[in-house]
């Protein structure tokens, strides 16, 4: 029932909002460990990401997303965890499920965009992927932000159906800095290739 569903929000989707999808997803079955991480325009974002992701992912969300009643029903239709992002213990937690092979989406800055630019990244998905040594895949996510389901503000014109795109970035690795500390390795591999993955999210 619940692939049928899928199916069928799939193909809704495809019409609404004339998804156009570039660069290879078919890349991301293959990896054994895997970390999504996508800018995050608008409540559109995991939906869409899980509708047309190639993978069955877990998706990481803020504890304020998870308590919105109307966004858990959203969040129905697919796994997720819901996490504090500037909670370290909390980054453990996604850092297991990723070292137990299980693909996992996160949205680095948090939060949704109120500016239509990419907003402060946190620095715990960079941490996971180099210390995991999972494949990390940036997908970006662009015209939802124009859609009545963003947070941006100005006098930027809205619609209620954009046109919106989903573009799969090659994938990378980062390798885990050597520092003494686990405070120093964390803070080199924030400073590393994360970063312009991250930012690459918004070009």
């Amino acid at each position: 029932m619940k692939t049928l569903l899928k199916q069928g929000l799939r193909n809704l989707a495809r019409v609404l909002f004339r998804i156009k999808i570039t660069g290879d997803s078919s890349v991301l079955a293959r990896q054994q460990r895997l970390l999504i991480i996508a800018n995050h325009e608008s409540f559109l974002d995991g939906l869409l990401l899980g509708l047309f992701l190639p993978v069955d992912a877990l998706f990481v969300v803020h504890t304020g997303v998870a308590r919105n009643p109307l966004l858990r029903l959203v969040l129905s239709l697919v796994d997720y965890l819901a996490v504090d992002p500037t909670n370290p213990m909390a980054m453990k937690k996604v850092l297991r499920v990723v070292e137990s092979g299980r693909p996992v989406v996160i949205f680095p800055e948090g939060r949704l965009t109120t500016t239509g630019s990419l907003m402060k990244v946190y620095d715990g998905p960079a941490f996971i992927a180099a210390r995991s040594g999972a494949t990390l895949a940036p997908v970006r996510l662009d015209g939802a932000a124009r859609s009545y389901f963003s947070r941006v503000s100005g006098r930027s014109p809205r619609r209620l159906l954009p046109r919106v795109s989903l573009h799969f970035l090659p994938t990378t690795h980062l390798p885990m800095p050597e520092a003494p500390t686990a405070k120093a390795r964390r803070r080199l591999a924030v400073g590393s290739p994360a970063s312009s993955c991250a930012a690459s999210c918004k070009r």
